[in-house]
């Protein structure tokens, strides 16, 4: 069988099922640029974060885990960053579906994005999900389905444009009304004053005029040409551009959309208009991953978890690392270095990691902050034992041991 005739393969049991819970996809798309550009941005930092799955007890990363390979290479079609992207794009849409790809010994090897709007939803008489997808049926173990959290009804997840569909339409309308404006030129405007040469022209021979101009004197194909004045033709211009009152509304209504919409997406809205300064570009990436980040990846987790077989799921978890995402400034980034090296928090290799150097010799070797030693267990108790030496001497070369007052001295005025 090949890999792609999964998706035409269908089931030999068929199940009665209640039309009470019937339900199908709702997906809107947005157009408006505010919208596009928040969603872009959230898919992309999500769809390049980097994650791995970890021991429980000892929280340290299995690198040879077998599905390590899936999340970093869901199928042979798609990268991973083409597969999250779209998945967190599906997100905001109200449902991901991810279809689960195993071998003969039930390991899932790959996973394939489906297209939510060919999706359909029931439940069966033991209100379990049965998904229908280009006539085919499958049940739970097939189908990873994530829902939304903008709304839930048991089958299907709502979409972020659909709950709040008046904000969207607003800015969507105001876009268009803005773009229609200024191809119309709200702006400079030539004016050309024929009423002196033609005070009786009529308005077929206005038109014909008008028409000549545009074909004759506007355009990429007429850059250049001069203008020609004839008789008692004159040639002006109103200069409206930001002075107008109205264009100066649509701007203020523009910017009051924005905000509304990188509200909904938790996105500051300096991200998104390119407002940020060095000083504050930190703090606003933080605010970023709290609020737009970390609510999907925390769901996405949650879901690669299923992945994993069930009587695993004691012992790995699956998490995400923000670091990638955390923008700070060469000289600040060197400090924090500095102190997680220092303290032991980090090696040296993974500071390189971090800056996309290659690794060294010894560099995974942590250190204590007492003179850069080692952090390993013979030098703790080299260093314990020395000590205790050194108390011991302390002990037996003391003229005094009784632990009585030493009187000498006590003489002195």
């Amino acid at each position: 069988m090949g890999l792609f005739d999964i998706f035409k393969r269908k089931t030999n049991n068929t199940t009665r099922f209640d039309a009470r819970f019937t339900s199908s996809s709702d997906v809107i798309t947005s157009h408006d640029a505010t919208s596009f550009a928040a969603v872009d941005l959230i898919a992309s930092s999500l769809a390049n974060l980097s994650g791995s799955f970890y021991n429980t007890q000892t929280r340290q990363i299995l690198k040879d885990y077998n599905l390590n390979t899936l999340i970093n290479s869901p199928n042979y079609d798609e990268t991973k960053f083409q597969f999250f992207y779209s998945s967190v794009k599906d997100y905001f849409n109200g449902n991901v579906y991810w279809y689960k790809y195993d071998n003969d010994e039930g390991d899932i090897i790959a996973l394939f994005r489906l297209n939510p709007n060919h999706m359909r939803v029931e439940r069966d008489s033991f209100n379990q999900k049965v998904f229908y997808y280009n006539g085919n049926e499958y049940y739970g173990n097939k189908i990873l389905h994530i829902p939304s959290r903008y709304g839930y009804d048991g089958l299907t997840g709502k979409s972020i444009f659909s709950e709040c569909n008046r904000i969207f339409s607003n800015s969507s309308e105001l876009d268009s009304y803005i773009n229609n404006s200024f191809n119309n030129n709200v702006g400079n405007r030539l004016v050309i004053d024929i009423t002196k040469e033609f005070p009786n022209a009529t308005e077929e021979q206005i038109q014909a005029l008008r028409n000549k101009f545009l074909n004759n004197y506007t355009g990429i194909k007429n850059a250049g040409k001069p203008l020609i004045k004839s008789g008692k033709i004159e040639y002006g211009k109103i200069e409206t551009e930001y002075k107008d009152n109205r264009a100066n509304q649509l701007i203020e209504n523009r910017q009051f959309q924005e905000k509304e919409v990188a509200k909904l997406f938790g996105v500051p809205l300096a991200l998104l208009t390119g407002g940020e300064k060095e000083k504050e570009i930190e703090s606003l990436y933080i605010l970023f991953i709290e609020n737009s980040i970390r609510p999907i990846a925390t769901i996405f987790e949650q879901n690669i978890n299923k992945l994993i077989p069930v009587y695993d799921r004691h012992k790995i978890f699956f998490e995400y690392s923000y670091n990638s995402l955390l923008k700070t400034s060469l000289q600040t980034r060197i400090d924090t270095y500095a102190k997680q090296l220092t303290n032991g928090i980090l090696s040296p290799n993974e500071i390189r990691k971090k800056e996309n150097l290659s690794e060294i010799e010894a560099g995974d070797t942590l250190f204590v902050q007492a003179n850069l030693l080692p952090l390993k267990q013979e030098i703790i108790n080299s260093y314990m034992a020395k000590s205790k030496l050194l108390m011991q001497e302390i002990n037996t070369t003391s003229p005094n041991t009784s632990g009585d007052h030493d009187n000498k001295g006590d003489d002195k005025s």
